[in-house]
Parts: structure tokens; sequence; C-alpha cells
């Protein structure tokens, strides 16, 4: 652990952007250094004579800029980013408009319609009510439409069983931090949703990483786990997981209900891309309803602006979810919430889902038409690919060179839970260019870093 202490007094920030900006700066000047260990939180708050809050917010905060990252059994480290991720301040070329391939984007072009559905809300007698505090979990309509969203997400739920989250990434936080207590281990599969080490971080929990083959998690790596380490909850994607594309069959899913079960593990099961595959095995929280949290969000199927996820909990933990809601957000916004309704209830939202469903699998053909050639792994109707690199290539500078003409994609390091060795692999959101041609242009970009193949990293004598 390095003493590294912040000078925050001349700041003018508030105290936690000013440690978070300390560590960027101390980064930047050399006097921290990839793989530095920054001081324990309760330390450094004590030093500082601020609340651990403040620090902690601090450390999140330069963590979401890419400086730091919590490391299993070694608290929060200097990030080595040359090797971990593309360098975001890397130019691209004169005139050269930068396409995001990076983010797991669902298709902007196929969003519903905003103005018809403003149009809609306006002429509704008592709309001004959207702008009042509420009490959407106790509102028979939103929850029976979020009881619809879950069942058309392959769950059959009853709407008092639903809780209402202001997404998905909140509902896994609100679910965690009602059930879990600090310093608790959570399993994950070894490569996953960046937002779950966010989360994990701010509610302070250890994450380990489970090894996954092509199907996806591993039973028996849960298993053995398991036996060595006494863990809390399993958070699993099970249908077109992030970032592999990966589907856990009916045997799969079922071999890890019965491990979440001897070894009584909450299991958060985020179906964010359910829609992506409407016809996935049965859900692992129909299999162990007592101790199941299905998520099912609109982010990816709708449109990510709309903040609303919806929770299928067991009766045990629904008033604490509720409560750990209100105590985060007070209640999830009212507007967005509206939306939603309206758009499950008159088919909308499920209309929509079906068009990204289908723009994904052309996107897909796309892809396989100009990178066809190399190794990467994807579903027919997932927004994403996982790249393989040729050997000669390391996922981090594949990723910057990309930069460098125009696209960024994400290193696969990117989602490997700390301790976990990631393969020399980039995700390329199919998602995020605007259009096809767009996207065709930015596919023929990689393919041609590939063929042109790697610099020479020899030097001279």
């Amino acid at each position: 652990m390095t003493t590294w202490i912040p000078d925050v007094g001349a700041s003018t920030d508030p105290i936690y952007l000013a440690i978070a900006k300390a560590i960027m700066a101390d980064v930047a000047t050399g006097r921290l250094k990839p793989g530095d260990r920054l001081p324990p939180q309760r330390e450094l708050a004590r030093e500082l004579n601020v609340s651990i809050g403040t620090v902690t917010r601090g450390y999140i905060e330069a963590a979401r800029r890419g400086v730091t990252r919590g490391k299993s059994g070694r608290g929060t480290i200097v990030r080595d980013t040359a090797a971990e991720r593309p360098d975001s301040r890397l130019r691209v070329g004169p005139g050269t408009e930068l396409v995001d391939l990076g983010t797991n984007l669902p298709i902007h072009g196929e969003h519903p319609d905003l103005s018809k559905a403003f149009a809609g809300l306006a002429h509704q007698e008592g709309v001004s009510r959207l702008l009042r505090y509420q009490a959407p979990q106790e509102d028979p309509r939103y929850l029976a439409a979020g009881g619809k969203w879950i069942r058309e997400s392959g769950l059959n739920v009853d709407p008092g069983s639903v809780v209402i989250a202001a997404g998905a990434q909140h509902a896994v936080m609100v679910t965690l931090g009602a059930l879990t207590e600090p310093g608790d281990l959570v399993f994950a599969d070894e490569l996953t949703c960046p937002a779950l080490f966010e989360v994990a971080q701010l509610l302070r929990l250890r994450v380990q990483g489970i090894v996954m083959d092509d199907v996806g998690m591993r039973p028996d790596a849960l298993l053995a786990a398991c036996r060595q380490r006494n863990g809390q909850a399993l958070y699993c994607m099970p249908t077109v997981q992030n970032p592999t594309s990966a589907i856990l069959t009916a045997e799969r899913r079922r071999e890890l209900a019965e491990v979440a079960r001897e070894y009584d593990l909450l299991v958060i099961e985020d179906e964010v891309h359910r829609h992506l595959a409407p016809d996935a095995p049965q859900p692992i929280s129909e299999i162990v309803p007592e101790r199941g949290f299905f998520i099912a969000g609109l982010s990816k199927a709708v449109a990510p602006g709309l903040r609303v996820a919806y929770v299928a909990a067991p009766p045990f933990a629904r008033d604490k979810l509720k409560d750990a809601v209100a105590a985060s957000l007070v209640m999830v916004s009212p507007l967005p919430l509206e939306l939603a309704t309206m758009w499950i209830e008159d088919g909308t939202a499920s209309r929509t889902a079906d068009r990204k469903r289908a723009e994904a699998e052309a996107r897909q053909l796309i892809a396989r038409e100009i990178l066809g050639s190399y190794s990467y792994r994807a579903f027919a109707t997932a927004y994403n690919i996982l790249l393989d690199l040729p050997q000669e290539w390391k996922a981090g500078e594949f990723a910057n060179e990309a930069r460098r003409r125009g696209v960024a994609i994400a290193p696969a390091a990117a989602f490997a839970v700390p301790g976990c060795q990631p393969p020399e692999a980039v995700r390329i959101s199919l998602g995020g260019a605007e259009n096809r041609p767009q996207l065709r242009d930015a596919l023929k970009v990689i393919a041609k870093i590939l063929a042109d193949g790697a610099p020479c990293r020899c030097t001279r004598m």
C-alpha cells in the first residue's frame, strides 16, 4: 500500500471530486504508478477529516474515469491503462468521425416515437401528477405493467412480487445493498458486465470470477468456489451474456440452481438481453424461486434513456428492496415510469424489442461477411461480438489502434473480474453504429487492422 495522501485543501471542487482529480493528476505525473494500492477508505477519511462516504465517492469517480479499479483482496489499485483498455485521449485521424462500437448500445434508430408518446401524455387528464411525489411501488397499474414485462421476458410472475427500480444497474445495486453486508462475497462470470464492479465497490463487496466455457459459467467451478469460500450471492446474465453472448443451456441452469440452493446463494439473474433470445431456456429464478431475483430492464430492449427495470423478488426480500429503492432515490421518477407503463400496455415495448432483435440479426450478418475469416464469439441476434485477436496483438494495443483510425472498441480486460486473466480479445458493439453503412465502414477498419498485422515491437541494439 502506498502512503499517498491527496492535497485537496486548495481545490474549489467538492471534496470527492478533488480526491478523484488528485488521483488522476498523480497518475499522470508518476507519483502514483500502475499497481499502486490506495489507502483504505477509512484511513484516508481520517487523514482528510471527511466522511468515509466522501472518500468512497471519490474512489468511485476515479474508477469511472478509468484510472483505478477495485481488486479482490487488495483494495483500490491504480490501473495499467496501457495494458487494460484503449486510451480515450488518443486522437483520431484528421477529419475522422469516431464511431462508438465500444459501448453496449441497443440500436438507437429503432427507439419508439417519443414525440407521439408525449403528445398522448399531454392530452391525459391530470398529467401534472407526474411531477409530484408518488408511491409507484404500491400502484396496481405500474405493478401490472412490470409483471407483464417480466412475463414477456420469460418468467411467470404475479404483480405482487414486482419491485420497480430505476434501471437494471440500480436493480442490481438495491438487491445487493439490501441483502448483503460490506465484505460479503459475490460470485460472477470471470468476464461480466463492468457495472457490477462499480456496484461492488460502492457497497464494499468482494467479487470472485467463476470460470466459463462456450456455454457460460461452469457449475463445477462454482461448486469448487463455494467449497473454498463462503459466498452470499451469484450474479449472472444467463441469456446473451455480456460480453461473450453465451446462453446457458437448460441443464446448465438447473446445475447452477442446485449449487445455489445447496450453498444458500442468492441468485441475481440479470436478463436485460432476454428479448434477443426469447426462446431461451427456463429462468434460474423459476427453478429456485425462494432465492431468485429476476431483473427485466427496458434499457436494452426499448431505450437506454428509459431508466426503468422490474425485479421479481421472493416474499422475504420485497419490502427490503422497496426500502432500498426509497433510500437510494426516494422513488422511481414518475415520468419515465409512466412512459414505460404506456409502452408495455399498448405493445410498443414488445414491438420495439422485436425490431431491435431483427436489426441486430441483420448487423450480425454484416459482421460475418466482413470478419467471418477470424475467430469470434457471438449469437445470431446479439448486439455484440467478442473478437479473438491473432497472437501478435495485445487487446489494449489493438483497441488503441482502432481508436486512432476512428473506431472505439472495448478490450476484454474491461470485463474481467479482478484476479481473472482476460483473453486477448475485444468486444465490438454492432448496435453502436447509427446505421448499417456506418457499421460496415467501421468493421472494414477493424478488418484492415487485422490484415495489416501488429506493429513490430522489436528494439534496436
